[in-house]
């Protein structure tokens, strides 16, 4: 048994009694989840092998499944598959300082946690720095950031910046890599890089918009990555369920995110994004049933303040792709029997001791696997350390609250 062994299996129990698999339990448990993961495999095949980015369309999945049933444990197994096949991947989950309606925050939260295959490094310093680019695709992206300048966004400037290498350009290469993880440069600093090193015929250089550089992003990103050679941009983003406790207006801004971020809209498109939702099993219920969320675009239409005609297409297409969630696949019998008997091997490599085989007779009320999984581990540990003990939980089971909390939304009234 080696130390390195040992202390991947320490990880891995830990992670699963916290109830958030990390990069140590994805890869020692099996998943059983074939369909999802094929789906997802053929999406990035898509976008690997079309030529023109422009013509690929952004694919994205929504996963939902019961508290505890395994949705954590599919993003984290996911991401290495989206690392093992050269993509760029960024796992959010949506929270309070994550909020699903602001592109800017989300498109900074997975700025931060964008990460490239064996790279240790931010995915947009790294590739900043490291300047190793696809000359023909780097004009593509040049020619795109040059027609998209006329909606505000300032991409030209950086990419002339960053298009030929200047003598003591780190500083310079540290603000486009901040404003490309969406924390925008001064203007008069692009301007004074741009005449320190003689760049000329770069277009207009203004101030921009939290809101439209945070739109820029979601679009120029995934094209950057590409020019680098990575083969697309996927974007993880966990526990969308959260977007069913902000106010009315605000949930409207966060099915319009999704559809702009699924590319379900002609007006807004991400070639080379790949999105993968996951949302409890109730979303669609509470959605309909708890908050008449179908209203929202209708609602919209009627309050006709500028922009909601707009916001009222783009939500409509957005709930709609929520509403259709695929289901996790139940485990089976014998499954759940394999993962116990990972999981007690692991417990054995991580603690140095033969785990016990637990009593077969299924005490728990629920099918989830955490809860599962948390029972077992807490089981070996007891009898760990007691060896003669006779575990007996008692599981209590936690509702979830979907009420409005204008804390998330940051709104305190509708606008």
């Amino acid at each position: 048994m080696s130390d390195t062994g040992t202390n991947a299996a320490r990880r891995a129990i830990e992670a699963l009694r916290a109830g958030v698999p990390n990069r140590d339990a994805a890869s020692a448990l099996p998943l059983f989840q074939d369909d999802l993961v094929n789906k997802f495999q053929e999406m990035i095949r898509e976008v690997g092998e079309s030529d023109n980015l422009e013509d690929t369309p952004t694919r994205s999945l929504v996963v939902s499944g019961g508290f505890g049933s395994g949705k954590s444990h599919l993003l984290e197994y996911l991401r290495h598959v989206a690392l093992e096949q050269g993509c760029v991947c960024s796992h959010l989950v949506i929270s309070k300082e994550t909020p699903l309606y602001d592109s800017l925050k989300l498109a900074r939260s997975a700025a931060e946690s964008a990460a490239l295959p064996d790279m240790a490094g931010k995915a947009v310093s790294e590739l900043v720095f490291k300047r190793s680019f696809n000359d023909s695709r780097f004009q593509e992206l040049m020619e795109w950031s040059v027609r998209q300048s006329v909606d505000g966004y300032r991409f030209t400037p950086l990419l002339k910046l960053l298009e030929e290498p200047h003598a003591g350009a780190e500083e310079v290469m540290e603000e486009i890599a901040l404003e490309w993880s969406g924390y925008p440069v001064k203007v008069s600093n692009i301007r004074a890089a741009l005449r320190d090193f003689s760049i000329m015929n770069s277009g207009t250089v203004g101030s921009i918009t939290l809101n439209t550089l945070g739109n820029g992003l979601w679009q120029f990103l995934p094209r950057f990555f590409r020019t680098a050679g990575c083969t697309a941009w996927v974007v993880l983003v966990d526990e969308v369920e959260l977007a069913l406790r902000y106010s009315k207006l605000q949930r409207a801004k966060a099915y319009a995110q999704v559809a702009r971020l699924s590319s379900a809209l002609k007006t807004y498109k991400c070639p080379g994004l790949i999105t993968i939702y996951t949302s409890t099993d109730d979303f669609a219920t509470v959605a309909e049933d708890q908050k008449g969320d179908l209203g929202i675009p209708d609602w919209l239409r009627e309050r006709d303040k500028p922009g909601d005609q707009q916001m009222a297409r783009e939500a409509e297409a957005g709930l709609k792709l929520l509403r259709r969630g695929k289901p996790l696949r139940a485990i089976r019998r014998e499954e759940l029997d394999e993962l116990e008997d990972r999981i007690r091997d692991l417990h054995s490599e991580a603690f140095n001791w033969n785990a016990p085989v637990l009593d077969q007779k299924d005490h728990l009320s629920s099918s989830s696997i955490r809860e599962r999984v948390k029972s077992w581990i807490t089981s070996w540990d007891m009898i760990l350390q007691y060896p003669d003990y006779s575990p007996n939980l008692v599981v209590d089971k936690i509702a979830i609250q979907y009420t409005e909390d204008h804390d998330l939304d940051n709104s305190g009234e509708e606008d």
